[in-house]
């Protein structure tokens, strides 16, 4: 076991796998406060966001065989947009990249390099709605589509184009982990 300040990593057997899980998701009050790292993990895949390297613009979805305490790619940093309600970047650590959400019935996640303003561009602005307890979906303030997770076959993010209820469906949830 892990702790990580108040937070506590527990290495348990995911599914047939053995890969490690983290468990005490934040809260979303707790990501108001925009001052931790975090990793972000899709339910319906079990995989962690990944920022990639600086100059590339398509973030992965990695599988939870490295360990997001120490493996920047997988840490990101979540900071509240001025004047809004539950609405957020979200900045790559490894790459300092923000992730975009792109225009409507777009479905590819990017990454833009960080020189953009989040707190004017809507592109680089995600809702996060809490679901449940320890339940997240990522909304994009620019197309209205919601980040999808997949299945644990595949490595790549999407928005999800279709009408899904977050509420309902496993692909557009996640779990959100404070690193530090």
């Amino acid at each position: 076991m892990f702790t990580v300040r108040n937070y506590k990593v527990v290495a348990a057997a995911n599914s047939a796998k053995g890969e490690p899980s983290l468990a005490l998701p934040v809260s979303l009050q707790q990501l108001t406060e925009g001052k931790k790292k975090y990793a972000i993990r899709s339910l319906s895949s079990g995989r962690y966001l990944d920022g990639r390297n600086p100059g590339m613009d398509d973030p992965l979805l990695s599988d939870g065989s490295r360990d997001p305490l120490s493996d920047a790619h997988l840490q990101w940093i979540i900071r509240p947009i001025s004047n809004t309600k539950n609405v957020f970047s979200i900045r790559s650590v490894s790459s300092g990249r923000l992730l975009n959400g792109r225009n409507p019935g777009m479905n590819d996640v990017k990454i833009s390099d960080g020189t953009r303003n989040p707190e004017t561009d809507m592109y680089l602005q995600w809702q996060i709605i809490q679901l449940t307890e320890n339940t997240f979906a990522l909304l994009s303030q620019s197309s209205g589509q919601y980040l999808d997770g997949r299945n644990p076959q595949l490595d790549t993010p999407i928005l999800n184009t279709e009408s899904w209820d977050p509420y309902s469906n496993v692909y557009l949830q996640f779990s959100i982990f404070a690193l530090d």
